[in-house]
């Protein structure tokens, strides 16, 4: 699949569309710290994430279970039962926390009737090592000179009320002739459910070439993650969210959408306390207050719509990751610059907590305007096999100039180039999240949200920069009264700095002009904070 994505390059005529879906990760599921599982001892019968309901039986008198366990152990290298919960890839897919452990058999039900687009699948740590080496009760594949034609192999059937389909995934197959060709399953791998059909439920029962009087000697287990995840497609599109559905001034929390926000191929993870009602990682935004700078308003973007003048975008809160199609499959190496971009903005809460201060975070520039403040975004991510990809940098506000005439808080979209993270790169996971000059104790006081939109869409007019490249006319230049801004961005607010960087006078407004009367004459500047960013010019007063 060398053209996976290939028509990333059409991104300028084709937009995707973004209907939200859904996908079970199990990262919402709560576990009780790390290395460790819920196995259904609460005889709570199963669980539910995403839009389907992962089925557990727990005998509390020999205190064992089959169906559905979740955990995020990590060990690869213990042999044996007391190991049966921890995947080999000592990883979840993505090289997320957690996932799913079938044991016996596992039943999937699902909300309503649909076709379950695929899963990722592969090995416990028990069963590959049972495989590898043999234990008391099953057999090494292959045997000792390697030639015995073993299996391991998942089976899914799909039921509609009394209608049944299959389809079977190998995880383990020494059926070859050649030897080198047998394989045992390590990896997270993509098994394609669609051809089931329309199904209101799943079954995944096992089944082992190694047999006894009691059935299979093989350990009968194996992990599960990202269910209903799409198939890796050779059309992948970027995003612009406006197909999500919303309504102007609504939004999407994650209260209704259990673990995050499924965009064609692209996952937005979302992790919701129903208990305090809040929210980490991604929502999705139709939300348009640019005053309100209170908690209240923590999913709207301080310009209050989506980039190009669009309606619907996504707010980042915390640390916020979104999951890619799980392959070795590379982005191209592209030679135009503006291929891999997405449009950052500013939440209206921080930007409101950075401008004015608030009970928690301080005023950037503190009173005198000298403290140097920042506020940066970072990306980055893993690739598929796990490395750390390189990490773009895009300030937010940035307050370290030794000329506080340059100092700013964004109040536009600004487009940001991912080449580097994206490009020649097998991207299985995105990570986004912020970095600050005001911390305490408990990390960073200002407010931690940011908005993201046209996500790893092409445009024309996309590209990359660190602040607006926009021109500003200044007449008549000599000015005696007044002095009028030739720019086709609308103004927010005029400020007119003298040479020794002292602010003379300001004007919060939309006119393109400011009364210079009462300034001594001399040569100062004059800086326009606009919906394109901030701009800079020179003027003489007389």
């Amino acid at each position: 699949m060398k053209q996976f994505f290939t028509s990333v390059l059409l991104f300028t005529s084709m937009i995707a569309s973004a209907q939200i879906g859904w996908m079970s990760t199990f990262e919402s599921f709560k576990l009780d710290g790390q290395d460790t599982f819920w196995n259904g001892s609460d005889e709570s019968g199963g669980f539910f994430n995403g839009n389907a309901f992962f089925k557990n039986s727990y005998n509390i008198n020999w205190k064992s279970w089959k169906g559905f366990s979740v955990s995020n152990t990590k060990d690869s290298t213990t042999e044996g039962y007391g190991n049966q919960y921890s995947v080999m890839r000592a990883v979840g897919a993505n090289y997320t926390g957690q996932y799913a452990v079938a044991g016996g058999h596992g039943l999937v039900t699902l909300s309503k009737p649909q076709t379950v687009s695929g899963c990722y699948i592969t090995n416990s740590t028990y069963t590959t090592l049972s495989m590898r080496k043999g234990d008391q009760f099953a057999k090494k594949f292959g045997g000792d000179d390697g030639n015995d034609a073993d299996y391991f192999r998942v089976i899914a059937t799909g039921y509609n009320g009394v209608a049944m389909t299959r389809d079977t995934f190998y995880l383990a197959d020494y059926r070859f002739a050649d030897n080198s060709k047998d394989y045992i399953v390590d990896r997270w791998k993509y098994f394609d459910l669609s051809k089931l059909g329309q199904v209101d439920s799943i079954l995944f029962t096992m089944e082992s070439s190694d047999t006894g009087q009691h059935g299979m000697n093989t350990p009968a287990y194996f992990c599960l993650d990202n269910f209903n995840a799409p198939k890796p497609s050779k059309d992948t599109k970027g995003l612009d969210f406006e197909n999500a559905g919303l309504a102007v001034d609504s939004s999407e929390n994650g209260d209704s959408h259990d673990g995050g926000f499924l965009f064609d191929e692209f996952f937005f993870v979302n992790k919701y306390n129903k208990q305090w009602k809040s929210w980490s990682g991604w929502a999705v935004s139709a939300t348009t207050d640019t005053t309100d700078g209170t908690y209240t308003n923590d999913k709207s973007s301080i310009t209050g719509k989506g980039a190009n003048k669009s309606k619907t975008y996504m707010t980042g809160f915390g640390r916020a990751s979104i999951l890619f199609p799980h392959t070795a499959e590379k982005f191209p190496e592209t030679a135009t610059e503006n291929t891999y971009a997405c449009a950052i903005s500013n939440a209206t809460y921080p930007y409101k907590s950075m401008k004015d201060g608030d009970q928690f975070a301080k005023k950037f520039g503190g009173e005198t305007g000298n403290d140097k403040d920042f506020l940066v975004l970072k990306i980055s991510g893993v690739d598929y096999d796990g490395n750390a990809l390189d990490t773009v940098e895009h300030y937010l506000a940035d307050y370290r100039f030794d000329d506080n005439s340059v100092d700013y808080i964004s109040k536009s979209w600004e487009w940001v180039n991912l080449k580097e993270v994206v490009a020649n790169k097998a991207v299985s996971r995105m990570d986004f999240w912020l970095e600050g000059s005001d911390t305490g104790q408990y990390g960073l006081n200002t407010p931690a949200y940011f908005c993201v939109d046209q996500f790893l869409m092409m445009n024309d007019f996309a590209s990359v920069w660190k602040r607006p490249a926009i021109t500003m006319g200044l007449y008549p230049n000599p000015a005696s009264n007044n002095l009028y801004l030739d720019l086709t961005a609308t103004v927010d607010k005029i400020r007119i700095v003298d040479l020794a960087g002292k602010v003379c006078l300001t004007q919060e407004s939309s006119n393109h002009y400011i009364n210079v009367s009462d300034l001594t004459p001399g040569i100062y500047s004059v800086i326009a904070d606009t919906d394109s960013g901030q701009v800079i010019g020179k003027f003489v007063k007389q």
